[in-house]
């Protein structure tokens, strides 16, 4: 795997060389494809001719061009409206989520169903392996996740067979080792429970990765390690990602960072699964604590990429087109992943440890969409159940044709493709991005001239499930969007500077003791208190 993983680093900068100027020039020639207007009128989107060899082409929004490759676009320097931020937005999400096998030319395809195979952002490092548990540093960028020798034995696995599935002991999208009331949780902020049942009493893993460019920065700079940030803010340097950009050549990529949700799969033969990313796993089961294996399905992606032209960083949230029907409407005959129209209450028997009020032993999950679970699961709690949730805000009508566009490029050349059952819900971003502090600032940080306006809400119903419409991380009730939440990311401890909108730093290990949380410190509700006193976690299954 490491040598695979070095390809793709090498494939990338090769591509970037070839193709940097090219996307330059090429915006401005006259659009010979498919456009965003004929996608309105239902026209059929022809793909753009393409020399012999090359990826296929097609024209998306006004200046951008998007090629169905591995390429990753640097920078946003080309986009001048939203239409242009969404056809962004795909490109990034085609490129990262083309084939491993396919990133120095191969012939494999672009989201064959049942491919269990990584794509290329799956090779990225994992922040559970960044970040350990003592601080100290990580492995080599490309060392394939070791999972731990006795989660192996339970799950009936060798070394060599669990090498090519993912390692999920991540239940809520919001670490567990945040600890309650910090600014560096971002929801639920009093520590309630999160998670996400879906059928079959299982529940949704999340995973959060790091490209190379991050990762370098952060080891090259010692950030893995909690006192190492303090140090860093002692020297009066702020923690700025690096961001992507065309020149000089062969630029760079920047920083990316992708938060995934993944669904377990009880029968991954069944033709339902032919539209999904499917991945083979190893989970810890939530209510045993055990390993076993399992096949999970990709159902929400969070794509989060710092560039110069948006040092405030580009904000990109997919997710797969059958996970909930939209508040009010009806939800027709088809199974969704989170909504089931014959939902019938359960009540359920709990330590009160674990639920959410830290006192109860008895909670019922009830069938109004979109309500936090009553309980925590992990550590001696009951398991998951279903979850029921509809989207409160409907995907942007311009989002929509765009998705129709891509979605009708990615069919004339890949037919049988998953991607195609994929939806852009709304990108995020500036049109007078702030600038890069220049020494070490309080959180929250500022973000200009949002676009979409910031009174738009932008949720994943697989990630920001209880929060979508409003939100308030402190600076009182606002329209729930990636900003609100990530303004207020910090560096680990208690210094409250800002982390450059990214809460990994928060996961670092390693404080002094005088930066070392405290109950005593804070004030604490007396569910908060329980959280804390009996906190029920997932195993670590990492080593």
């Amino acid at each position: 795997m490491p040598v695979l993983q070095n390809r793709v680093g090498v494939a990338l900068v090769s591509l970037l060389l070839a193709a940097g100027c090219a996307r330059d020039r090429g915006s401005r020639e006259a659009p010979p494809g498919g456009t965003v207007a004929q996608a309105e009128t239902g026209a059929p989107a022809p793909a753009r001719a393409a020399p012999s060899g090359a990826p296929p082409q097609f024209n998306c929004g006004s200046q951008q061009i998007l090629e169905l490759g591995p390429e990753v676009p640097p920078d946003f320097s080309q986009v001048v409206g939203q239409e242009d931020a969404n056809c962004f937005a795909w490109q990034q999400f085609i490129a990262l989520n083309w084939p491993e096998s396919g990133m120095d030319g191969g012939t494999a395809g672009f989201g064959t169903p049942g491919d269990l195979e990584p794509v290329q952002w799956q090779t990225y490092m994992s922040t559970g392996q960044l970040f350990l548990p003592d601080g100290g540093a990580p492995p080599a960028w490309g060392t394939q996740a070791r999972i731990t020798d006795a989660c192996l034995a339970e799950a009936g696995l060798s070394v060599g067979q669990a090498r090519e599935r993912l390692p999920l002991m991540v239940a809520s999208k919001f670490a567990e080792n945040f600890f309650p009331g910090s600014a560096n949780q971002a929801f639920p902020f009093d520590g309630s429970p999160a998670w996400l049942g879906a059928p079959g009493d299982t529940n949704v893993w999340y995973d959060v990765k790091v490209n190379q460019p991050e990762y370098d920065y952060i080891v090259d700079a010692g950030l893995y390690n909690a006192a190492n940030q303090l140090a860093l803010v002692d020297s009066g340097v702020p923690v700025v990602l690096p961001q992507g950009a065309y020149q000089p050549a062969p630029g760079s990529v920047g920083a990316i960072e992708l938060k995934s949700a993944w669904m377990e799969v009880a029968n991954p033969s069944d033709a339902r699964w032919n539209t999904y990313k499917l991945s083979p796993a190893v989970v810890v089961d939530p209510s045993t604590q055990r390993c076993r294996t399992a096949t999970v399905a990709l159902v929400g992606l969070h794509i989060i990429h710092a560039t110069q032209s948006q040092p405030s960083i580009i904000w990109a949230t997919f997710e797969h087109d059958a996970n909930a029907p939209d508040q009010g409407t009806d939800a027709g005959t088809d199974a969704w992943n989170f909504f089931d129209a014959a939902c019938s209450p359960r009540t359920l028997t709990v330590p009160a440890n674990c639920a959410a009020d830290g006192t109860s032993t008895e909670v019922t999950v009830g069938c109004e969409p979109n309500v936090p679970p009553p309980y925590h699961i992990g550590g001696g709690c009951p398991g998951p159940v279903p979850i029921q949730v509809t989207r409160l805000t409907p995907i942007d009508p311009m989002a929509k044709r765009v998705n129709q566009l891509v979605q009708h490029n990615i069919a004339t050349h890949f037919p049988d493709s998953v991607w195609k059952h994929y939806v852009l819900v709304n990108v995020l971003w500036s049109t007078n991005p702030s600038p890069s502090p220049t020494k070490p600032v309080k959180a929250p940080l500022p973000f200009a001239a949002p676009t979409p306006s910031g009174s738009v809400a932008i949720a994943n119903t697989t990630m920001e499930t209880y929060i979508q419409r409003t939100a308030d991380f402190g600076q009182g009730p606002q329209a729930s969007n990636c900003i609100v939440c990530h303004r207020n990311a910090t560096l680990a401890g208690k210094t409250g500077i800002a982390s450059d909108f990214s809460f990994v730093f928060g996961l670092a290990q390693g404080l002094p003791p005088s930066q070392a949380p405290s109950l005593k410190s804070m004030r604490l509700t007396p569910s908060e208190k329980a959280a804390v006193a009996h906190p029920p976690t997932m195993r670590r299954i990492i080593q």
